[in-house]
């Protein structure tokens, strides 16, 4: 995976925004490509750095002026186009690879159809695996429990349980895949200390097991990944 040192952040990047999908670092999203806009900004993006800035409509008001500029969230997820397909009339199917948290400083104005932004990296500089070793090993241990192993999003991150991985990875993947809802993706992405992200996914993944574990006493056995958005 690239990291931060690979991205000029003095040039702006393509902004993709939407009402409900957030994207993290290390993580990788499916995108369908259809608007005139946004089949610009792919073509743009495949012809230059290949970066998408992954971004979120504050509020609602884009609902009344969706073609214009609605305000966006400031917190943003530095992307890379992993494949592409263009389709015969146009369109993109796209996979999306997070790369890095990044704020917005300010919107550029161009003749292009798609919105763009100077962004600045909001993590903070990389931290020794040693120094998160206590976090893994609790993160590691909640992974194996086995209430949560019911849960078939959750055990699937015991592929990732590799020494190779590194811990700012696998939370990113955790939150990725153990967040129930758009507003809890979109907290671990403005949280920029590694440790504390540590400590939300900690208490993501104990929330769940409790829930889990109060729902099987009054329902029968069964899949439990609904147990995620609550």
């Amino acid at each position: 995976m690239s990291d931060t040192f690979s991205i000029n952040f003095g040039e702006p990047v393509p902004l993709f925004p939407l009402p409900d999908c957030v994207l993290l670092p290390h993580a990788t999203i499916q995108l369908h490509i259809y608007e005139p806009r946004y089949r610009q900004m792919t073509a743009d993006a495949l012809g230059g750095r290949s970066l998408i800035a992954m971004s979120l409509f504050e509020g609602d008001s884009w609902k009344e002026n969706y073609l214009e500029s609605p305000p966006l969230r400031p917190f943003v997820c530095v992307s890379m186009i992993n494949r592409h397909e263009k389709l015969p009339d146009g369109r993109y199917n796209l996979q999306l690879q997070g790369l890095c948290r990044a704020q917005m400083i300010e919107e550029v104005d161009s003749d292009r159809l798609y919105r763009q932004a100077i962004v600045q990296p909001t993590e903070i500089p990389a931290m020794m695996e040693i120094d998160m070793q206590d976090t893994r090993m609790r993160i590691v241990k909640l992974l194996n429990d086995p209430l949560l192993s019911t849960v078939a999003t959750i055990n699937a991150l015991s592929n990732y349980l590799c020494d190779e991985m590194p811990t700012t990875a696998l939370l990113d993947l955790a939150a990725m895949t153990c967040a129930g809802t758009m507003e809890e993706r979109y907290e671990a992405l403005c949280e920029t200390d590694p440790l504390a992200r540590g400590r939300w996914v900690e208490q993501l993944l104990y929330r769940i097991g409790r829930s889990i574990e109060i729902a099987q006493r009054f329902m029968p056995a069964g899949d439990s990944d609904h147990y995620l958005s609550n």
